[in-house]
């Protein structure tokens, strides 16, 4: 462990977010190591993807959305300060939810749907928090239920007929069945004949919606197998338009897993081999997308660790850093969005194990948002985790091009570089510092940049804690971007603030302290 000097000289150093151009670095104590040297280029190419700001959005328990915790009042602020986004409504709960509706409307849910009823008034309460955050959604149809027979296609063709009604163009499609992989014995082929089925039978109840189905939602695997199966089945079928049956392709990943006997630790969530396996995930979705042009990739559940995540990683401060890098390399990928799984009205810290009747709407360690205690429960105030803001973060990113910096590959278990330039030539430039302020061998990183064109004018905002426990602290009062945070009502504090950056015309300079991300923005 580093000396108390060199952690509070870390700490104040990473609060002012110091940056210099052509310049030493500022002084540091004689027990810190100097700074890593990188120099980058940034180069322009139009064939890059772009963030498109409908990158992003949380992934619900349909057990939250069939206990009425969607409500305006809890959550519109929530999604708002984060911008435009998509909810999904699904998770490990779809198939434990009673859709009260067609034949069994009004009727009480058997004794296996501990995840709650759906009725006609939970979209109500949704469509309020919609129209009032700029979200939209899609909404989970069982598939498991319904294979059988706990639940039949009418009912769910029923709930979509009321959700389409109720929610119009705010419901972007509907998801059939979650990780269908893990849940039941279908192949590939037959879940793609499923899934026609299902739109099939939305078609002639709605025949002029339009809606269409999102899938196949498979595990949460390094490898892509049966994401391939799906895809080539659905090419080599002749007999139908796959646009005009599926809406988005979507998969799940979890850069760890607290599953069965599985832990996730700080080092091996910051490390550079989550960063190229998350990154080999990501390439393998958008090779198999071109058997497809035109539909859509996403993954529509995603978390730091399976499993409701993993106490003590899920929920520090190496989750803000962590979430985004992941957003940024998400959207570089070329797959169009990433939703978050998180819960929606827990008390934090309130886990309930797995075989709980109360596990489908307990608290979940990788939360964006949980209540300190019951009294903010009951007062609808929810604090921001870690997590929340790396989303933040994120959002404060212009839509453009992402330009190439030649970071080498040697660097990812030290530092993380982006860049993204908007149609005006407003360059932002993200470095994130991956290291652990807390150790002893953390180094800052001093970043040239050689930049593409003459900019005369630069601000950073910073990303950091001040809590010198560093990457593991999961007090998320300590907590700012660009020395802001976010009030238990959801609203932030302010715009986060940017400091000046010197430019030296095609040159920039910027000292990145360990455990800090910088958003630099640079204009002509």
């Amino acid at each position: 462990m580093r000396s108390l000097l060199a952690t509070t000289l870390a700490v104040a150093l990473a609060s002012t977010g110091t940056l210099v151009a052509g310049a030493a670095p500022a002084p540091t104590s004689d027990t810190s190591p100097p700074p890593n040297e990188v120099r980058l280029t940034v180069t322009s190419d139009r064939t890059n993807s772009s963030i498109t700001g409908d990158n992003q959005g949380f992934s619900v328990e349909s057990a939250d959305f069939a206990h009425g915790y969607l409500t305006r009042q809890r959550m519109a602020q929530r999604l708002k300060t984060l911008g435009p986004g998509v909810l999904r409504l699904g998770g490990y709960s779809m198939d434990l939810v009673w859709p009260a509706f067609g034949a069994a409307k009004d009727t009480p849910a058997p004794e296996w749907a501990i995840g709650g009823t759906v009725d006609q008034g939970d979209f109500t309460q949704l469509r309020s928090l919609l129209h009032e955050s700029g979200w939209k959604v899609t909404l989970g149809a069982p598939l498991l239920s319904v294979l059988n027979g706990q639940v039949t296609l009418d009912q769910v063709v029923e709930e979509v007929a009321a959700a389409h009604a109720t929610l119009g163009d705010d419901l972007l499609s509907v998801e059939l069945g979650n990780e269908y992989d893990h849940v039941t014995t279908l192949t590939p082929a037959q879940y793609w004949e499923t899934m026609k089925q299902y739109a099939a039978a939305i078609e002639q109840r709605l025949p002029h919606a339009g809606i269409k189905l999102t899938g196949p939602s498979a595990n949460t695997a390094k490898t892509n197998t049966k994401l391939d199966e799906f895809t080539a089945a659905v090419a080599a079928d002749t007999s139908v338009k796959p646009d005009q049956v599926i809406s988005e392709i979507a998969s799940h990943w979890y850069a760890g897993s607290h599953c069965g006997s599985s832990n996730l630790t700080i080092p091996q969530l910051m490390s550079a081999t989550t960063h190229t396996n998350t990154e080999a995930k990501l390439q393998g979705i958008m090779q198999l997308s071109s058997r497809l042009p035109g539909i859509p990739m996403t993954i529509n559940e995603s978390n730091s660790a399976s499993c409701s995540g993993q106490p003590g990683v899920s929920t520090s401060f190496a989750t803000s850093l962590w979430s985004l890098d992941y957003l940024l390399q998400t959207a570089q990928s070329g797959v169009s969005r990433v939703q978050f799984h998180t819960n929606t009205a827990a008390i934090c810290g309130d886990f309930k194990p797995r075989d709980s009747p109360e596990y489908p709407i307990s608290y979940r360690y990788y939360g964006a948002f949980c209540a300190a205690d019951q009294a903010a429960m009951d007062k609808g105030e929810l604090s921001a985790t870690p997590l929340y803001y790396g989303i933040w973060a994120f959002r404060q990113l212009p839509r453009g091009r992402f330009v190439d910096l030649d970071l080498p590959a040697t660097e990812l278990g030290k530092l993380r570089a982006y860049g993204v330039e908007d149609q005006h030539g407003k360059l932002t430039v993200v470095l994130i510092n991956v290291q652990d302020p807390a150790a002893a061998d953390s180094t800052a990183s001093r970043v040239t940049l050689d930049l593409p064109s003459r900019f005369g004018h630069g601000k950073s905002v910073t990303l950091r804690s001040g809590d010198v426990a560093g990457l593991a602290s999961s007090d998320a009062s300590k907590v700012t971007l660009g020395d802001r945070q976010i009030r238990p009502n959801g609203t932030a504090t302010g715009a986060p603030a940017g400091q000046r950056v010197p430019v030296d015309g095609n040159t920039l300079t910027a000292m990145v302290q360990p455990g800090t991300a910088q958003l630099i923005t640079l204009t002509r």
